[in-house]
């Protein structure tokens, strides 16, 4: 019994540690039921690297990891993910092992040294070994809101013809998570991501995108990529 105690005092510890989420029991419950056991297709490229201190894992993101703020040490500094290893294509097959929320439980039951407090949606992916987690944000308030930040990565149909239709140059590029000039915006899309906002100018033919706060920036001029750039070091 004395054993136990330490371990009983630790889940409680948690338990009470519990984020508040804001999104409903009975649309967690929903998006179990319509997520967990199907098929999807990466709708971009994502990176692929360690889950943090969680070597069996990997962590997934249409993000670099270098702007990933999911982790923080005791004075709100931001804890990096490892370097990311490879880059899974767009049209790889995806299969959803399991949606998991952040309860009491759930969060003791995590290593310390990973995004505890946010769902995950853990993922098998085709060619990766490892079970992969696609951490989502902690401020999700609804179903639909958790369908959107999944369907920014994950997709019913299988954009590979499409990506296979694009020239070689934009497809090399695409596979390296990286920009050229002249791509068209569906090619930058499955680069980058989509983008967090847009700015149309429609008398111009022009579109501004950012991602991250600014960090990464593509501008267009008649659905054709003139500039962009990556701003180190802001958050």
């Amino acid at each position: 019994m004395r054993r136990l105690a330490p371990i009983l005092a630790a889940l409680l510890a948690a338990a009470c540690a519990a984020p508040n989420l804001a999104i409903s029991e009975g649309d967690r419950q929903r998006l179990v039921g319509e997520l967990e056991g199907r098929r999807r297709f990466t709708r971009v490229a994502l990176y692929d690297g360690d889950f943090f201190g969680d070597h069996n894992g990997c962590l997934v993101s249409d993000q670099p990891f270098g702007e990933l703020d999911l982790l923080e040490h005791p004075d709100g500094s931001v804890i990096p993910p490892p370097a990311a290893t490879s880059v899974i294509p767009p049209g790889t097959p995806v299969r959803i092992e399991k949606v998991e929320f952040p309860t009491g439980w759930t969060i003791a039951e995590r290593m310390v040294m990973t995004p505890r407090y946010q769902p995950w949606l853990h993922l098998a992916v085709k060619g990766e070994p490892r079970r992969c987690v696609l951490v989502l944000p902690q401020d999700l308030r609804s179903r639909e809101d958790a369908l959107a930040e999944i369907g920014r990565v994950l997709s019913v149909d299988d954009p590979s013809p499409e990506l296979d239709a694009m020239p070689q140059a934009w497809r090399d590029a695409v596979l390296k998570k990286e920009l050229v000039e002249g791509m068209s915006p569906a090619a930058v899309e499955m680069a980058w991501g989509l983008p967090d906002k847009r700015h149309i100018d429609r008398p111009a033919r022009t579109e501004d995108w950012s991602w991250a706060g600014g960090r990464r920036r593509a501008s267009f001029q008649d659905d054709r990529l003139v500039k962009f750039e990556k701003v180190q070091g802001k958050r």
